[in-house]
């Protein structure tokens, strides 16, 4: 099964269908499918649901054209099914004026496979508003899962090697004020909560003071360059043991960008890998794009959670 261009109907069994391929890890593709701050913006504009996202939970999905569309989750296998039944703006939910989207995830070696199967339209009263009700949902798909496409996008990238350069880049958008972003990026306790590792910072998280990283009993040396509040947070890092940043140190930078949305952009350039001795440096490089990817996942994550 590869990437459907469009959502396709099946007129005997009466259902929409679409597969749609990533590079993003499952939880990721889960996290932008099923949380209501990433369903309004790829599945209208609000994602309602007062008590929560789980099997049996009820609220409604919004769109600022056509009303808000009640709504029972119907399925919530973390993180591989998710299903919702939703119906007609006004009345309750029934088997007559309602239809059942299914999304089953898969992992097929560095992709994710998503697909959506809605059913029910056999079962609508309006036997006349079945065939329009089928057309109007495939073009529904189509535009809504390039939606969650482009939004995953933004979400989640791998980390971008460039050998020539000596940089590693990764970005992502958080779904949270950039004030937040910021406090837990460069808060020593949030540190270590998102890096996994304990952060000591004996002078203030202030550009020219020199701190540590901790990782399995070790320090390695973390000289903080730029400390400009909310937009950019900058180091230089050493070796495991130095006291301070050696000639063969790379440069890590997060920028941080509001989006029109309110959301953060938070980008990380980790340079001057050409200092690191040739030998070394296309190895060390491959093991620091995975834990670009961990870490700004990770950050996130804790953000959303603090939120």
């Amino acid at each position: 099964m590869t990437h459907e261009p469009h959502a396709s109907v099946d007129d005997t069994a009466m259902r929409v269908s679409r597969t749609v391929e990533v590079r993003a890890p499952l939880a990721a593709v889960w996290e932008t499918l099923t949380d209501p701050r990433c369903i309004a913006q790829w599945f209208g504009q609000r994602a309602d649901f007062p008590d929560g996202m789980h099997e049996g939970a009820t609220g409604a999905f919004g769109w600022d054209a056509h009303g808000d569309f009640p709504a029972r989750i119907e399925a919530w296998e973390e993180p591989n099914r998710f299903a919702f039944r939703w119906g007609t703006p006004g009345e309750p939910l029934g088997e007559d004026n309602s239809t059942v989207a299914t999304f089953t995830l898969e992992r097929d070696g560095d992709v994710t496979r998503l697909t959506v199967v809605e059913t029910g339209f056999d079962r609508l009263a309006d036997g006349g508003a079945r065939r329009a009700a089928l057309e109007e949902n495939r073009e529904g798909w189509t535009e809504e899962l390039d939606d969650f496409v482009a939004l995953l996008a933004r979400r989640w990238t791998p980390a971008i090697t460039d050998r020539v350069a000596g940089t590693i880049t990764r970005s992502l958008e958080i779904e949270a004020p950039r004030d937040l972003v910021w406090r837990h990026l460069t808060d020593p306790a949030s540190i270590e909560a998102w890096w996994g590792h304990p952060a000591d910072f004996p002078g203030g998280v202030r550009a020219g003071v020199t701190g540590t990283f901790e990782h399995e009993g070790q320090r390695f040396p973390i000289a903080l360059r730029i400390v400009d509040a909310p937009r950019t947070f900058a180091f230089r890092w050493g070796s495991m043991g130095d006291a301070e940043p050696g000639p063969e140190a790379c440069d890590v930078r997060f920028d941080l960008d509001e989006t029109a949305s309110g959301a953060t952009r938070i980008t990380v350039v980790e340079s001057g890998w050409m200092r690191v001795p040739e030998q070394e440096r296309d190895e060390r490089m491959e093991q620091n794009v995975p834990g670009w990817e961990f870490v700004l996942d990770s950050l996130r994550s804790h953000v959303l959670a603090a939120a």
